[in-house]
């Protein structure tokens, strides 16, 4: 037997692993999904119980491509006071509007599932950068508990040295204006079904929750989702901005997500609205009328009695 008819059966393996990892690209059964939700709406929580789905299944996660654009990129929209923290953090010139459309658009050959989480308000003002293949779904949760707990990070150390308000880093509409809006054009514009899930229900009921948003997406669903392995894993296999890394992790914006191994239950806060900046009062009052418009179009679990909730 010559060398070279010795080595068929190993090329013969190769290429039969090969068809397999194109199985996925750019095929019907390719599942692209995202989720755009405002900051302090446990999505990144969300992101690592889809990222569980790694023990099973070949996926690809982006984490914030669109944020990164309008907080660093070349267009970037925001930082506009340019101080300290935004002089640490610099900019990830790289991250176009453009740039990132391509990146999400790529064939991502043998990946079962491509799923990508952005804040909802990152391509206010750039809708034609709206990738195309993907399922849109939306994370909400109510002003009040976004925007007070954001006023909170701001106030903490060392994100306090820096004086920044929530005007600073949000965009002008408070962030759940952008939103309705991104929601609306995909809806009426494009004629595209939405997903809408609320943070309550998720964390009330995160395992139906997780299965119902699986269902109606396509993404593979496998119990235990709720339960994540080491956040250090996660990390490795995300696509991210290494800088708008660096500056979540200065303003302590992931600290709960990334230190945790479950999806669980936030400790109740009493809010009292009236001992907020005004920044932060305005920022609510704008912002209710459009998650409530929001709200109203949720996924709704069934009840034990037969309703929905």
């Amino acid at each position: 037997m010559s060398k070279l008819q010795s080595f068929l059966p190993y090329f013969s393996i190769i290429q039969i692993k090969v068809m397999a990892s194109s199985e996925y690209s750019q095929s019907e059964d390719q599942v692209r999904v995202v989720l755009w939700a405002p900051p302090r709406s446990l999505s990144t929580a969300f992101e690592r119980c889809i990222s569980t789905l790694y023990k099973k299944h070949s996926i690809h996660i982006y984490h914030e491509p669109f944020t990164t654009a309008f907080h660093l990129g070349p267009e970037r929209q925001t930082m506009r006071r340019q101080g300290l923290l935004y002089k640490l953090v610099a900019t990830d010139p790289k991250y176009s509007y453009k740039w990132v459309k391509e990146q999400l658009e790529a064939p991502f050959e043998g990946k079962q599932v491509v799923f990508f989480k952005d804040l909802g308000y990152s391509l206010d003002g750039h809708f034609e950068y709206l990738p195309e293949g993907y399922k849109h779904t939306f994370l909400i949760r109510s002003p009040k508990l976004v925007l007070t707990s954001m006023n909170n990070l701001l106030l903490k150390y060392p994100t306090k040295v820096f004086g920044l308000k929530l005007g600073d880093i949000l965009p002008k509409g408070w962030v759940y204006k952008e939103m309705y809006y991104l929601y609306k054009h995909l809806t009426d514009t494009l004629g595209l079904d939405v997903t809408v899930i609320d943070a309550e229900d998720l964390i009330e009921r995160p395992e139906e929750m997780l299965a119902l948003y699986c269902e109606t997406t396509g993404i593979p669903y496998e119990e235990g989702m709720i339960t994540w392995r080491p956040c250090t894993e996660d990390m490795h296999d995300w696509k991210y901005s290494k800088r708008l890394m660096k500056l979540n992790r200065i303003v302590g914006q992931y600290d709960r997500a990334l230190s945790s191994d479950a999806l669980g239950k936030p400790s109740p806060r009493v809010i009292d609205i009236s001992k907020y900046p005004d920044d932060c009062q305005e920022a609510i009052t704008v912002s209710e009328p459009y998650y409530q418009k929001l709200y109203e179009e949720r996924l709704r679990l069934p009840t034990l009695h037969g309703t929905v909730k």
